[in-house]
């Protein structure tokens, strides 16, 4: 005896990769046009502007522009780390509560891929949305010349704007399904025990964040190894630039397949629907 075959519709939507690719960006756009509101939009000119205002701050109590390695450090901390997270953290986090509580989550659900898709979409707008702020506050911070020779980091840190976001998107994915009611709390919660600090574990537990690696391409691209403290050679790797990129591509994989698997598999009661 054989079990009951899949409707033509479920199944093709399954095989066929193009349907799901559109429904993807679909959401994506949705999601992005969502974004597109004043009070967004006056959130995004604040992230923008963040970095540019430290810097003429920093640059102003020193009486000089910054140096260039001191210049270096301080955009770390704000474009990538600061901006990218606190974007992603707005973004991602509350969007699936927030379709779960309108619900759309019931006309979802029953489409083929229609979880996926609603996830996955919403990873992408995040990643756009908070990359494009995040690069855009960059050019605006090296276009005030408050960092010497500052232009010189517009390559190394457009990379490290763009692994943070796409890493990091995809951890704060997790949070997002697995209690989609305090998703927000937890992916702070997510963001400080394991991007902080167990990114500061030399041990194989750092092995497994995005900060290790934007560190470590931090290091290589403005070449401190050879001038690092030895205790801080610790909370490097000391595997090649090509090897933390792929390592962060294959991070954001593994952890949006992990936040799949648990929307595939998890039931979702009317209460949490309504």
């Amino acid at each position: 005896m054989t079990g009951p075959r899949p409707s033509p519709d479920r199944a093709a939507g399954e095989s066929s990769p193009l349907p799901a690719l559109a429904a993807i960006v679909a959401v994506a756009r949705f999601q992005i046009d969502r974004l597109l509101t004043p009070p967004r939009l006056a959130l995004a000119a604040i992230g923008v502007i963040f970095p540019t205002a430290v810097l003429l701050a920093a640059a102003k109590a020193r009486d000089a522009s910054l140096d260039h390695d001191l210049g270096a450090i301080l955009l770390y901390a704000l474009v990538p780390e600061a901006v990218c997270m606190l974007g992603l953290l707005v973004t991602i986090s509350p969007a699936v509560a927030d379709e779960l509580e309108r619900g759309t989550w019931v006309h979802v659900a029953v489409r083929p891929g229609g979880r996926r898709a609603l996830l996955l979409g919403t990873w992408l707008a995040a990643v756009l949305w908070t990359g494009a702020v995040a690069l855009l506050g960059l050019l605006l911070a090296l276009l005030t010349g408050v960092i010497s020779n500052g232009w010189s980091l517009l390559g190394p840190f457009t990379i490290l704007v763009c692994l943070s976001c796409i890493g990091r998107a995809a951890l704060f994915a997790l949070p997002a399904v697995i209690v989609p009611k305090r998703s927000l709390v937890a992916s702070v919660g997510v963001a400080l025990v394991v991007e902080y600090l167990a990114g500061l574990i030399p041990a194989v537990i750092n092995q497994l964040t995005v900060s290790l690696r934007l560190h470590t391409l931090l290091v290589r691209f403005m070449d401190w190894q050879r001038t690092l403290a030895p205790e801080l050679q610790l909370l490097i790797d000391d595997r090649p630039p090509s090897a933390q990129v792929a390592a962060v591509l294959l991070l954001a994989v593994v952890y949006l397949a992990i936040a799949v698997a648990i929307l595939e598999w998890r039931q979702f009661p009317p209460s949490e629907e309504s």
